[in-house]
């Protein structure tokens, strides 16, 4: 330890000499040169278009300034530090030129040059007669720019027509005219131009335009129409545009190469060996796929008009049977009498079968390591369909290494078979057409295992079938209307001269019944600042008679074919908001409430169906598994901690987390988490653990700060919490402020939570 603070005092004193050789360096005459300043000096322009034009002129200056890392510039520092390598390799040169910065020096500043590229900004703007002056100010070997901006008015759209003439290309420009962005007085603006040409090439793609570009649009300004206003024409480049870009194609041929090598000379490109289905031509000498494979995700037939949105659908649904590696098409113009176009796709498929295995390992706050492994075989064309079959062998275990509170070591292993089928299997349900993915078919059959050690062994088979489908990139429906789960559990041994217990654990009998899942994710291919995601579940079990029905302890409970049967009702909902304020910085909450509801003679929900609360991805501050149900607390009421985990019905949880950036990969965060579980009915013991209209008084909560290291690839989690405020403590008491002690190691123990994760929490 005492090395460790040698070695940084030292580092921070060379750091701090570097910095102070920053400028001594430099050559007589030179000087340092850091940043520019830009002042707005009139009114013209809106408060907001000022701070804008202000932060886009002061990016624009060059050369851009040594960087900063806490207020120091440490690169420049080291570059100085390291001196002039005598060699090409080494520490030296690496520091130097690797981790290193030269000095940024004012001769590099170029005023006319700066002053030049202010003006073409505000042009673009539209202010049209700006006038920039600069002064460059020098102590002690640094110097600054300041510029002095005069803006002048603004300009603004006075009027914008849509220049025609005989041709249909013309028409079809001036019949997007009432959704056009140049809207009359508006600012004018280059880069709102721009976007009116793409969206004039976005609507013309529609219509078959298919060699049509943006660049063909022309719109000329007329300023000089007086008060500073100006009028627009939207024309095409005529002189500029080739004469197929004015044609609507039609397409004659579809071509599908679903065993194209990429840079092969054994591709088969033979249209003779095609086979011809709806109108596609297939060339696949060994069919290796059925025809049907290609009809659900080809959007183009033979006589369609081209338009992007069938190009892009197509594309998608190709790359999205998971087949496929490489997706690429072209168009090939023809020589007719009408403008029409053949279609190429050109498709090169995943190896057929593979073999895939992941190993890892994990750690618990709770002094429990253990590691996991798994190993898959999977088939992609299965049936020459583009199914993908898969079987897959998992096992693990966790063990205990320290720690007051022994627990069983955990041992499990399963094996999965499943087959997803790029379409739906059944009859009344059709591709969305505006669906730019494949929808799948899932087929699952599985078997698990679970031992804790000494306690009891846990089998469980689960089949299941269903549906998976997006509506479009944000929204996606998972609807499973066949689950079957059978769970037995075996004792082992004797457990009364054991000190846990397995309270609500462990369950024998059916779980029958449909689940349905819905997804919107507004991040997906946004850059907004705002965004939202939520996710909601219904999870039904057995049959709906005796709804009304609320079981007591002692119940004798439902059976079928001679097994117990689980009946419920369970929804739940994930709510998230990202409010991303700044480049740097983001704020996030999270809202997620689930409740479960057993009824006919069922007192609760089957343990693998029930909420925890506690871990590294919900109390932070509470041990895993451990909080609630309720107001209960084992070690509270009796001294002992004696059960492995604790699960409820009914959960409901809030988080709210500031994130910011540190420096490059490393992160921060402050984080607060309130929440619990309760009971649907009441459970002899579990005292306190029943749901009651006070649930408001009974939520933990939770404060804390983490430490992200993103890769990547990667992003390692640490999350260190502690408890504000105790559910279980008497009312009036659970605010625990005023009885933190981090100076008392007893309390440290009990109170102070490290979580080690990988990704976000939410």
């Amino acid at each position: 330890m005492m090395l460790n603070r040698r070695i940084f005092f030292l580092l921070s004193c060379l750091c701090l000499l570097a910095s102070c050789s920053n400028t001594k360096r430099l050559s007589d005459g030179e000087s340092l040169f850091l940043g520019g300043t830009v002042n707005i000096t009139d009114k013209e322009a809106s408060k907001k278009e000022r701070r804008i034009l202000k932060d886009d002129l002061e990016g624009a200056i060059r050369p851009k300034p040594n960087r900063k890392l806490l207020g120091m510039r440490f690169r420049l520092s080291m570059y100085h530090l390291a001196g002039e390598p005598k060699k090409e390799k080494g520490i030296r040169n690496w520091l130097r030129n690797k981790v290193g910065e030269p000095p940024v020096v004012t001769s590099g500043f170029d005023e006319a040059h700066n002053e030049k590229l202010f003006i073409n900004i505000l042009n673009n703007r539209g202010f049209f007669y700006p006038v920039v002056q600069t002064e460059i100010q020098t102590k002690k070997k640094k110097s600054s720019a300041y510029f002095s901006v005069t803006t002048g008015p603004q300009y603004r759209i006075r009027t914008t027509t849509f220049v025609t003439d005989s041709s249909k290309i013309t028409r079809d420009i001036a019949a997007t005219e009432n959704k056009t962005l140049l809207k009359e007085g508006t600012p004018y603006n280059l880069d709102v131009i721009k976007g009116e040409r793409d969206r004039i090439d976005r609507i013309l793609k529609e219509k078959g335009y298919y060699f049509f570009k943006p660049d063909y649009i022309l719109v000329q300004a007329d300023s000089s129409v007086g008060n500073h206003q100006v009028d627009l024409f939207v024309t095409l480049k005529e002189n500029e545009m080739p004469a197929e870009a004015n044609k609507i194609y039609t397409i004659r041929d579809v071509f599908v190469y679903p065993n194209f090598r990429l840079n092969s000379p054994r591709n088969d490109t033979n249209t003779a060996h095609a086979i011809i289905s709806d109108g596609y031509q297939v060339i696949d000498r060994r069919k290796t796929y059925r025809p049907v494979v290609f009809r659900q995700a080809m959007q183009f037939g033979p006589g369609d008009v081209y338009n992007r949105t069938d190009h892009n659908i197509s594309l998608n649904r190709l790359l999205n049977l998971g087949t496929f590696k490489f997706v690429k098409n072209r168009f090939e113009p023809l020589d007719t009498p009408e403008p029409m176009m053949d279609v190429y796709y050109y498709l090169t498929p995943f190896p057929k079968k593979s073999l895939r295995f992941e190993v890892g390992a994990l750690t618990k706050t709770d002094s429990r390591a253990g590691s996991r492994a798994s190993i898959a075989w999977r088939n992609r064309n299965a049936f020459r369909g583009a199914e993908l079959f898969q079987i897959k062998l998992s096992g693990g275990f966790e063990a205990q290494y320290g720690g007051l509170v022994r627990q069983p070591n955990t041992y499990h292993a399963g094996a999965e078979a499943s087959i997803a089928v790029p379409r739906f299997v059944i009859p009344f349900f059709t591709i969305p057409p505006s669906s730019i993915f494949m929808p799948h078919t899932y087929l699952k059959a599985g078997y698990m295992l679970e031992t804790r050690n000494r306690l009891f062994r846990i089998h469980s088979l689960k089949t299941s079938y269903g549906f998976s489908w997006k509506e479009d990139i944000r929204k996606d429906h998972q609807f499973y209307p066949i689950n079957i789960t059978y769970v037995r559990t075996d004792t082992l041994g004797s457990t009364e001269n054991l000190n846990l217990n397995y309270g609500n654990l462990v369950f024998n009998g059916l779980i029958i019944g449909p689940t349905y899942q819905f997804t919107y994710n507004s991040q997906v291919g946004s850059s907004r600042r705002n965004n939202f995601y939520f996710d909601g579940q219904a999870d039904f079990s057995g049959s709906y008679t005796g709804i009304g029905h609320r079981a007591q302890y002692g119940d004798v409970p439902d059976r079928l074919f001679g097994l117990q049967l689980a009946k419920y009702l369970k929804f739940q909902t994930d709510f998230r908001y990202y409010n991303n304020f700044s480049p740097k910085a983001s704020w996030v909450n999270r809202f997620f409430f689930g409740v479960g509801m057993p009824y006919g003679h069922s007192v609760q929900m089957p343990n693998v169906k029930q909420f925890f609360s506690g871990g590294n991805s919900s109390l932070r501050g509470f041990r895993s598994r451990m909080m609630g149900p309720g107001t209960f607390n084992e070690f509270y009421l009796t001294g002992r901690r004696s059960y492995i985990e604790l699960l409820g019905d009914i959960k409901l949880e809030l988080n709210s987390e500031l994130r910011t950036d540190i420096y490059q990969f490393l992160k921060g965060a402050f984080f607060i988490d309130a929440g619990n579980i309760w009971l649907y009915n009441d459970h002899p013991d579990f005292p306190g653990g029943k749901f009651t209209t006070n649930f408001h008084r009974e939520l933990a909560a939770n404060a804390g700060i983490g430490l992200r290291f993103d890769f990547k690839i990667i992003m390692l989690r640490l999350d260190f919490g502690v408890p504000i405020r105790k559910p279980w403590l008497p009312e009036g008491s659970r605010w625990v402020f005023n009885s933190m002690d981090p100076g008392d190691p007893q309390w440290r123990k009990e109170n102070m939570i490290l979580y080690i994760a990988l990704g976000y929490p939410f």
